[in-house]
């Protein structure tokens, strides 16, 4: 009885380990930010490996971004899974008056301060869980959000080589188990660089986006190396596209409203909020509503779909330039040729999804979805219970196996 007993329980006990061994027990998820990779540069230039990823696993039509289109608010959405105006990082650079203070990319003190961002980002839920996490100059990674960082992260260094960046992915991948992490974000900046200055179909920007694809393919070539290769499930996503536009094509609200009724703006071109003085306002919409190229609302009549204007943050006056125009105040810079932050309904806008690895299909093309919908996938394969969010594990379902 006693054997019979000890042989079940031996069974049992085997039959746990081999479980907790199999991929689906143990994954890991890479997430990849290409700046301003636009969803149809696989189709305007050559992306071998890019294309690679799309037969060996998942491919999206296009990764919707978030409004307003810009960098610091959509790589927020994609860590949290929230829409800008409920995450908080509402533009680049905006004023809280609560905090009486301005978040500005490049202001170390902004960026380290982590009562600017809202929501929970996902490798805060991955510690919460006791995973460990990575992160190399994903937007909120190094502020303490909640009382919680990543467990390695970098201080932003635009010159460190992108080459570097993917071998210290693979060292934290080579790390021992107890150490290692299960969750890596890390960012690259172009070719939004590039295109900014050149244009989004220029030959300095094809020969970036090129550039970058092979670098995907070292990215994989080393992953594939790795003992854990067939545990890891690598996500090539960007923030938002790009879109041509002129210094010529430029709309100066001040040029139709008294300068002084403006107390603050918001953001830049093509997207701004202002703080208007409240008693102005409804002159302010008025003077702007006939005027050509831009489109001006209240911050509570912003359109449902862009899911954005009541929080604080914004200013009471949304104004948005139409596509390829520029809008801002007397003294602002317009000295771009590729710009974004346009509305997200305008394909330009719109960025990539390519994933392979254990938790998706194979050979599978989908629909396009919102960026917000990231978040929930990668709980969902390293098995997290998720903070509450505006994307739905539902929406995009049908890119998993399980």
């Amino acid at each position: 009885m006693l054997k019979t007993n000890f042989l079940l329980f031996s069974l049992i006990l085997s039959f746990s380990i081999l479980l907790g061994q199999t991929p689906r027990g143990g994954q890991y998820v890479v997430m990849l930010s290409l700046d301003a990779f636009r969803w149809d540069y696989e189709e305007m230039y050559e992306t071998p490996n890019l294309r690679k990823i799309a037969a060996d696993g998942v491919h999206a039509k296009s990764l919707i971004s978030s409004f307003p289109t810009v960098t610091f608010p959509n790589h927020y959405s994609m860590a949290t899974g929230l829409y800008p105006n409920n995450h908080g990082l509402v533009f680049n650079n905006f004023y809280d008056t609560v905090l009486k203070a301005s978040y500005r990319i490049g202001d170390r003190k902004a960026v380290e301060n982590g009562k600017f961002y809202g929501g929970e980002p996902i490798w805060v839920t991955a510690q919460k869980h006791g995973l460990k996490s990575a992160s190399y100059f994903w937007v909120g990674s190094e502020a303490s959000i909640k009382g919680v960082q990543p467990t390695y992260w970098k201080v932003y260094q635009q010159n460190v080589p992108f080459e570097n960046r993917i071998d210290t992915v693979i060292y934290w991948l080579s790390l021992p188990l107890e150490q290692r992490p299960r969750l890596i974000t890390f960012y690259m900046h172009e070719p939004d660089e590039t295109s900014h200055h050149y244009g989004p179909g220029s030959p300095e920007t094809r020969k970036v986006v090129m550039h970058l694809d092979s670098l995907v393919g070292v990215l994989m070539q080393k992953l594939s190396a790795l003992p854990i290769a067939d545990s890891i499930n690598l996500m090539v996503v960007s923030d938002h596209g790009m879109q041509d536009v002129s210094s010529d094509r430029v709309v100066l609200v001040d040029d139709f409203v008294p300068r002084e009724w403006i107390v603050r703006e918001h953001g830049s071109s093509p997207a701004i909020g202002l703080v208007v003085m409240e008693r102005f306002v409804d002159s302010v919409l008025l003077r702007l509503k006939n005027v050509d190229h831009i489109k001006a609302w209240r911050n509570t009549m912003v359109p449902e779909r862009l899911h954005f204007g009541s929080n604080p943050r914004i200013g009471n006056i949304v104004v948005l330039a139409d596509s390829a125009w520029n809008v801002g105040l007397k003294g602002d810079k317009f000295k771009y040729v590729g710009a974004h932050g346009f509305d997200n309904a305008n394909p330009n806008m719109q960025g990539i999804f390519y994933a392979r690895g254990p938790a998706f299909k194979k050979g599978f093309d989908f629909k396009s979805f919102p960026n917000v919908c990231l978040y929930p996938i990668i709980a969902h394969i390293l098995h997290l219970q998720p903070a509450p969010t505006d994307g739905k594990l539902e929406e995009v379902q049908q890119l998993l196996l399980k």
